[in-house]
Formats: C-alpha cells, sequence, structure tokens
C-alpha cells in the first residue's frame, strides 16, 4: 500500500515537472499542452479545423514561409484560427527566411498576433511579411520592426477578400515601403498606433476608438476627389494625416473626408485701392456676381471677412 501510494506521489510530480517543462519551451501551445523547440515544429501540429493558441518565449527564428487555409486550387494548407501570444516582452519571430512570405493565410484562416515583435531581422525583400487573402489578419499590441519591403504591396497586405484588425499597432525601422497595403473596407483601427497605410480606390478605414497620440499617415489614389471618406467614425483629423498633395482630412457628419488642402483663391487677389468696390467669393475662392442666401467671403480693398446672406 505504502509503495502504491509513493508510487501515486512521484508520478503526479513528474507530470506537473513535465507540464512546466513543456510551458517553458520557446513555442507552447496553450491549447494542447505540448511545447515545441522551433515554430516549425508547432505549426505542423496545427490541423484543419483547429484553434489554439501558441505562447512564444524569447526569439524564436521562423525559417520558412508559414501557410495557413486553403488556396484557389484547393491545395490543403491549415484551415485554422491561430493566435500567437508572447509570453513576455522579450517575445518575438524572428524573420529567418528566404524571398518569401513570412505568414500567409488563404481561405478559411485566421491568425491572431498579441503582446509580440515581428522582428525583420533587418532583412530587405521583395515580399510583404504577411499577408492576408480571404479571411482576417489581427494585431494588437504588436511591433514590427528591422524590415524593409521591397514589394509594392508593403510589409502587411490585405487583399481585397481579406480583413484586419489593428491595435496598438507600430512599425519601426522598415524602410521606404512600410505601409499596410488594405483593399477592403473591413479594416478597423483602435489604440495608439504608428503605420504608414495605402487605401484602394473606394476604401476607407473604420475608427473602432483610436486615442490620443495615434498616428496613421494614409495614402489615396491619384486624383482621388474632394468628399472622399477616409476614416469611418472619426471627427478628429489629429489623429490621421494624408500624404497627398493638394488634399487634407476634415471631419464631416462624423467622419474624416478628403478637402482640397491648397490655398484659396480668395487669399491671393490683390487689391491696390482702399476704395475698391465690394466683391463676393464662395467659399471655394471663386467670384460670385450675383450672391444669393448663403456663406460668402467678401473683400473691399484690404479688408477681407465672412458673411452670411
Amino acid at each position: 500500500m505504502k509503495k502504491s501510494l509513493l508510487t501515486l506521489v512521484m508520478a503526479f510530480f513528474a507530470t506537473t515537472a513535465f507540464a512546466q517543462t513543456e510551458a517553458d519551451k520557446p513555442v507552447y501551445n496553450e491549447t494542447t499542452g505540448v511545447g515545441y523547440e522551433t515554430f516549425k515544429a508547432a505549426y505542423d501540429e496545427i490541423t484543419s479545423g483547429d484553434e489554439c493558441t501558441l505562447i512564444i518565449t524569447g526569439a524564436v527564428p521562423v525559417t520558412e514561409r508559414m501557410m495557413f487555409g486553403e488556396d484557389k486550387n484547393n491545395d490543403f494548407y491549415k484551415k485554422a484560427t491561430v493566435t500567437i501570444k508572447g509570453k513576455d516582452s522579450d517575445a518575438s519571430l524572428v524573420y529567418r527566411i528566404g524571398d518569401q512570405i513570412m505568414f500567409v493565410m488563404k481561405q478559411g484562416a485566421i491568425l491572431n498576433f498579441e503582446n509580440i515583435v515581428l522582428d525583420g531581422n533587418n532583412s530587405t525583400k521583395n515580399r510583404s511579411l504577411i499577408e492576408a487573402e480571404n479571411r482576417g489578419l489581427t494585431l494588437k499590441n504588436v511591433v514590427i520592426k528591422n524590415y524593409n519591403s521591397k514589394s509594392p504591396n508593403g510589409i502587411i497586405n490585405i487583399k481585397n477578400t481579406g480583413w484586419g484588425i489593428f491595435q496598438n499597432v507600430v512599425v519601426e525601422n522598415c524602410g521606404d515601403n512600410n505601409f499596410f497595403n488594405l483593399q477592403r473596407n473591413s479594416s478597423e483601427i483602435s489604440g495608439v498606433n504608428k503605420f504608414n497605410a495605402h487605401l484602394a480606390a473606394g476604401i476607407f478605414l473604420k475608427n473602432t476608438g483610436v486615442t490620443e497620440g495615434n498616428e496613421i499617415n494614409v495614402t489615396l489614389p491619384e486624383n482621388t476627389a474632394v468628399g472622399t471618406k477616409v476614416v469611418d467614425s472619426c471627427d478628429n483629423p489629429a489623429y490621421f494625416t494624408l500624404s497627398n498633395e493638394g488634399l487634407k482630412l476634415v471631419a464631416d457628419n462624423g467622419n474624416l473626408v478628403t478637402a482640397s488642402g491648397t490655398e484659396s483663391a480668395v487669399e491671393t487677389i490683390v487689391v491696390d485701392s482702399s476704395d475698391a468696390p465690394v466683391e463676393y467669393y464662395n467659399l471655394q475662392g471663386v467670384k460670385v456676381a450675383n450672391p444669393e442666401k448663403g456663406i460668402y467671403i467678401v473683400r473691399q480693398g484690404t479688408s477681407v471677412r465672412k458673411v452670411i446672406l
């Protein structure tokens, strides 16, 4: 009896020690309780339909492209929902691949990154770092750094069938093409972010709670018209900027839309005589010969004022 009890006690402690060792490995599948020495080993164990959370400890290299979901030819990759979390402030996934995208989401795959650094390892590549084609990508409390993408799709590419959710995302030391290429109206922004975003024609961002300090620089397609919605559900232009010459952001009905960023033609008119006649201009700087009801800029000599008729 004593021997059996001793055996059970030893088995209990052995099991506990094993669980602790598993959790301390560089990659730990919190859902299954299994730890791995490499990210590839953890990836290989994920199967279609899985919903799992991988915990990253320290700097973990990613040595080949990680494919999730199915492509248009129904080739199987891994049709799963995977959350990748950093265990502490040192947690990072380090790019150590050839000229390949690090993470690709095809049909039916969802990837969530939380509390982690995506380190490009000072690489210059012709690919994006992450691409979402059919489902979605969430970045929450994520730093992307040290990756110089030469791809026209930037460092994060959200295709027109994908979506992105970005909360507290910061891009550091990522070269010229350090932008998120967003091609669908499903990208949600919240918290304090510091990155550049290129929006396809007709695409806008959705504000779900950006706060003071948010710095997102937006580039729109050439010849974007005045009055185009850029950010939905946001009335503070200070949180976003435009790189397009001649345009700026203004609040309009609870959204941010494009407006002319050039000086009004009124400001360029010079009248030398103080006895000059009264001249009326609309808010676009066009002279109005017979003003009706509305708001106008009135100039007489060197005097300029706004009036309501």
